[in-house]
């Protein structure tokens, strides 16, 4: 008799550890997935304008149809070499939406900033819902269940 209340006692200790190893994982581990999730926006979008600044750097047009924003600006400045880099990246989480800062510099260029903002931001939201896992759904990006706003600010050097 004495066995059997020492093997219950036994078990009965054995499943509150695990509640408590299984309850730490639970409070732990989400915010830590949750942080990779932006990390991951954050990188899906540096190498989209990266590969933008990459693209119109070489001042060759490739007639596909994801090039098509910037080639408007490489036609439009004559094909004309100019030096785009990616400056700045940053990331703000809101409630229901995922800012993403994006500074481009470059040196000269007779094409508008504002012409330049917009192409861009086109290629980089393009390029995010056909590469990735970002969705595109009514003109709107969505990455994990939250709206995603690119913003792109083109700055001469």
């Amino acid at each position: 008799m004495l066995m059997s209340r020492r093997k219950a006692q036994t078990a009965i200790e054995s499943i509150f550890i695990i509640a408590i190893i299984l309850t730490g994982i639970l409070i732990i581990v989400p915010p830590y997935l949750n942080e990779n999730k932006n990390i991951s926006l954050v990188v899906y979008a540096r190498n989209s304008a990266s590969n933008a600044c990459t693209y119109l750097n070489t001042g060759v047009v490739i007639n596909e149809a994801d090039y098509t924003p910037l080639n408007v600006i490489i036609k439009a400045d004559t094909y004309t070499y100019h030096t785009f880099q990616l400056t700045s990246i940053s990331m703000n989480e809101l409630d229901s939406k995922i800012q993403v800062n994006i500074i481009i510099t470059y040196s000269g260029s007779a094409v508008p900033e504002t012409t330049l903002e917009t192409n861009i931001k086109q290629y980089i939201v393009n390029d995010l819902a056909s590469n990735t896992n970002v969705r595109l759904s009514g003109g709107k990006l969505y990455f994990g269940g939250k709206e995603v706003e690119i913003n792109v600010d083109v700055v001469r050097k």
